[in-house]
């Protein structure tokens, strides 16, 4: 009988924790359309407010051009549309780069539940980053995507090159001096793990070379005057000593210097 009355208690336990587990994803799931919801009004909200300096130039042009020749009304008018998206460009990484730098969280290495604050502010930074990305892409590298990273937190060091459009939460990233980043190199400070998202930032040290492609994992440390091949990926927690060469996947010593 003893064991009987454990067994049911054991089997109401379970059915309990999957209740609860079941209510959490639904929970998750909702709140989750719920914010994509938001998310998608505001990013027709956001590239609007962008678009509105090149539209004015673009109308402008319309109008005061009704009686010039077909083939002249045609240029100025080329002309206006070609400057109007680089005016929107412009106008997406800064008003992006105002926002984020109020909106950046104050965080180092942490943990924390997917629905909790700081994973819903981190979750409206990486939207934000996002509808600036197409704008970077375009830009780099360039005084115009250092001022973007740096607005958004990254430290960028005297007479670094940063050529990558792919550096994930800036403010958890650091970027010594006369250190090269390649095109396409992915730097990401964050991962999921058991229902968590996890926080760890990422080092690269001076005289550094982050070749084409390569991937820096988070919480990752790259010593001065390391070289990351291309399309390396450095895995998370990896400290990569002064002077070293790492390439292959996962990212092991190559040779040192």
């Amino acid at each position: 009988m003893y064991f009987l009355r454990q067994l049911n208690c054991g089997r109401r336990y379970i059915g309990t924790h999957k209740k609860n587990k079941i209510e959490q994803i639904m929970l998750w799931k909702n709140t989750q359309n719920f914010l994509t919801t938001i998310v998608i009004l505001y990013t027709g909200l956001h590239w609007g407010i962008c678009a509105a300096p090149g539209v004015y130039l673009f109308l402008n042009i319309f109008q005061n051009t009704a009686n010039y020749s077909n083939f002249e009304r045609a240029m100025l008018i080329g002309v206006s549309i070609g400057v109007g998206y680089v005016l929107w460009m412009l106008s997406t990484i800064f008003l992006t780069s105002i926002l984020s730098f109020i909106l950046k969280p104050s965080i180092g290495s942490v943990r924390v539940p997917f629905l909790s604050m700081t994973s819903i502010r981190w979750g409206f930074l990486n939207v934000l980053d996002r509808l600036a990305k197409p704008c970077i892409h375009h830009m780099v590298p360039s005084w115009v995507t250092d001022f973007y990273y740096r607005s958004l937190g990254c430290t960028i060091g005297k007479g670094s090159f940063v050529s990558s459009d792919r550096i994930n939460d800036p403010y958890l990233v650091s970027i010594g001096e006369n250190t090269v980043i390649g095109s396409k190199v992915i730097i990401t400070p964050h991962l999921a793990e058991k229902n968590e998202l996890v926080f760890a930032p990422i080092k690269i040290g001076n005289n550094c070379l982050v070749g084409l492609g390569a991937q820096i994992n988070p919480g990752c440390e790259i010593g001065d005057g390391a070289v990351i091949a291309s399309r390396a990926i450095v895995p998370k927690y990896t400290t990569v000593p002064a002077g070293e060469v790492w390439g292959g996947i996962p990212a092991k010593l190559i040779k040192k210097k």
